[in-house]
């Protein structure tokens, strides 16, 4: 079963060159994915209800062009089915002009009661009603990420009160607005855009935390980065540029 909605670039979706930001594309995933469990009956409030939740652990967005402010978009996505207690979901961003991006990600779905991750319910795995469709050859499940690095360059980045969402941590969405600020000031590229980007989704960070570092380290045209403290690493990425 595959799900869409329309969806007009608006200012809040776009940087100050009005080019469609990452972070808004991680937005978008992230609330298509509740729209479809919403739709069948398994939405936020079913999960709260229940003690339950998932938890994403793992995203790869690809990018074709990156449309500009007033573009009007179609956003879709669908589930790829479940392994015990992974879900996979796979995304795509079009328009009338063609392809802008596409995504896969890895749920996993958590149980509070327990305080551990658990195996998806039959009773909820049965309404996604599958589709296999996938776009990327490699599933991201089996990327191996490249865990704590040395980086060439480092920054740090203030925490805003508005970064943290109803559950008291900073959101995955904008964890990938770190790595974009990170890429565009740190990143000498010749102002080559991201191509692809993918994500794991280590640790969160809480609310008592009042900044976190990224950084990078590039490794034939490929960069490896970080985002972390002294201690903890709450997500390793891997960047390539366009062409």
């Amino acid at each position: 079963m595959k799900v869409e909605k329309y969806h007009k670039i608006g200012f809040f979706d776009v940087d100050h060159q009005l080019k469609l930001r990452i972070q808004s594309v991680a937005r978008f995933f992230q609330e298509m994915a509740t729209f479809h469990s919403t739709k069948i009956g398994v939405g936020p409030e079913f999960l709260f209800k229940n003690g339950v939740t998932w938890l994403l652990n793992r995203l790869e967005i690809e990018f074709f062009r990156y449309p500009l402010l007033g573009e009007d978009i179609k956003i879709k996505t669908w589930s790829r089915g479940f392994k015990r207690f992974k879900g996979f979901r796979e995304y795509q961003i079009y328009s009338s002009d063609g392809d802008i991006a596409r995504g896969t990600s890895v749920w996993l779905f958590f149980d509070f009661k327990r305080n551990r991750i658990s195996k998806i319910p039959v009773e909820i795995s049965s309404l996604y009603e599958a589709d296999k469709e996938k776009f990327f050859d490699q599933e991201i499940d089996d990327w191996k990420t490249c865990g704590k690095i040395v980086p060439e360059q480092q920054m740090e980045i203030s925490l805003r009160y508005s970064d943290f969402d109803v559950n008291g941590h900073v959101n995955n969405t904008i964890y990938l607005g770190f790595l974009e600020t990170m890429y565009h000031q740190t990143i000498k590229n010749n102002g080559k855009p991201i191509k692809n980007i993918r994500i794991r989704f280590c640790h969160e960070i809480g609310k008592e935390k009042r900044s976190i570092r990224t950084g990078w380290h590039q490794e034939n045209g490929i960069y490896h980065c970080n985002i972390y403290d002294d201690s903890i690493l709450y997500a390793d990425a891997r960047i390539i540029p366009m062409d």
